[in-house]
């Protein structure tokens, strides 16, 4: 009986110390997939009073708005509207920023964590992450793909379907991918019924035109509108959208339809996921029509909720490579105060503590609040400021966040 009683403890215990540790890893991964899709969560029109109230717009511009003393952090050729290209310009140009502040006497902001995320996300809806498009070659792709032949442009075109003018918000990235999922089937039955095929919209194609219809219409972005993002909302609609049924509970991918999770293929854009959906939609429609799955729709805010989702499943598992990250972490001179491992040293405190993770706009955060110091220190010990490329921002964070799931 001692010994049964003594199995039954220990079967109790492992199953107790089982839910725990299941229950702190989905704790763990709420908390961290809401962390990393932070960009999108963030309030844009705080963000914008935020870089007013912060300063930031006595230096930079966005779009032209702003000082002239720095450069303008909208939208630029190439554009830089990934979050690591943000993060790492930021790392970059921090030692020159701190100096100028210094030389003109203007006071060091306070930002905390939410702020940070409310003025990436501005950032974000400013740039649209998406590259700017020719509108040139838009224009061209307008007739080429018989968008003309169905859709017209205050009036001049075709009338079959609705002229784009009419249509709200159309010229954003994230109501332009609803629109096209949206009316896609309608679009397919008019235009078999006039005899055009499917237009296929390749690379960068998708950007040009709507850079064309942006450019005619010549209205205000109202991208803001649909933001605040909400990843948990994107994640339910995920399920009872169906999207689930054939992408998997967890956009894994399944046999019948692609992975739309992390992966190294991943559109990087809004503009090239909507080109993405567009290019499939006859056979996605016609997929569900043979598993009895009615085609849902997108209204309001669901589409900016849905990409949010999907966008934080990326940022949930970041591209890069520990290995990278920790020879990375040597060669930035990173270990030289924070220790090879990240464990701390008399010079620099530790980096990898337990129940700690590490996201794009964390390091940037960390490095507003904890730059000067560090930039001082290595002043000290005569050691230049370490430059940082794009592809680095997800190799350290990487190794970071593994070295911390380690010691879990």
């Amino acid at each position: 009986m001692s010994s049964q009683r003594e199995l039954l403890a220990w079967a109790m215990a492992s199953l107790a110390a089982l839910a725990l540790l299941v229950g702190g890893v989905a704790q763990w991964q709420k908390d961290a997939r809401t962390r990393w899709a932070v960009f999108l969560a963030g309030n844009p029109h705080s963000g914008r009073h935020l870089f007013q109230e912060k300063g930031c717009a006595r230096c930079h511009a966005v779009n032209g708005v702003g000082g002239g003393l720095a450069p303008d952090l909208g939208f630029q050729r190439p554009a830089r509207g990934s979050i690591d290209q943000l993060v790492a310009a930021m790392w970059n140009h921090a030692p020159r920023m701190w100096e100028q502040m210094r030389a003109q006497n203007v006071s060091y902001p306070v930002i905390s964590q939410e702020e940070m995320a409310h003025l990436f996300a501005y950032l974000y809806t400013a740039r649209y992450v998406d590259e700017p498009g020719d509108a040139v070659h838009g224009r061209r792709l307008f007739e080429s793909k018989a968008c003309s032949h169905c859709h017209g442009l205050y009036g001049v075109g075709g009338g079959i379907g609705p002229d784009l003018a009419s249509v709200k918000g159309g010229d954003t990235p994230i109501v332009w991918t609803q629109a096209m999922w949206n009316h896609a089937p309608a679009m397919e039955t008019g235009m078999q019924q006039v005899g055009l095929s499917w237009p296929k919209f390749e690379e960068r194609e998708m950007n040009n035109l709507l850079a064309y219809i942006r450019e005619t219409l010549g209205r205000p972005k109202r991208e803001f509108e649909l933001l605040p993002a909400d990843p948990d909302r994107g994640r339910k609609l995920f399920q009872t959208k169906s999207c689930a049924v054939c992408h998997g509970a967890n956009a894994e991918g399944s046999r019948s339809a692609p992975k739309l999770g992390p992966r190294p293929d991943a559109p990087l854009t809004i503009v090239q996921f909507a080109g993405l959906m567009w290019n499939h939609s006859p056979e996605m429609w016609r997929a569900m029509q043979a598993r009895n799955i009615a085609r849902p729709t997108f209204e309001d805010q669901e589409m900016a909720d849905l990409i949010s989702y999907l966008q934080s499943l990326r940022y949930f598992e970041p591209g890069g490579s520990a290995q990278v990250g920790e020879t990375l972490f040597g060669q930035r001179g990173c270990a030289d105060c924070h220790g090879r491992q990240g464990e701390g040293t008399r010079a620099g405190p530790p980096l990898r503590e337990r129940g700690r993770t590490y996201a794009s706009i964390s390091l940037a955060r960390a490095l507003w609040q904890h730059g000067p110091r560090m930039y001082e220190r290595a002043q000290q010990l005569g050691r230049p400021w370490p430059t940082l490329a794009e592809s680095d921002i997800g190799d350290l964070v990487v190794f970071l966040n593994t070295a911390v799931a380690k010691n879990q």
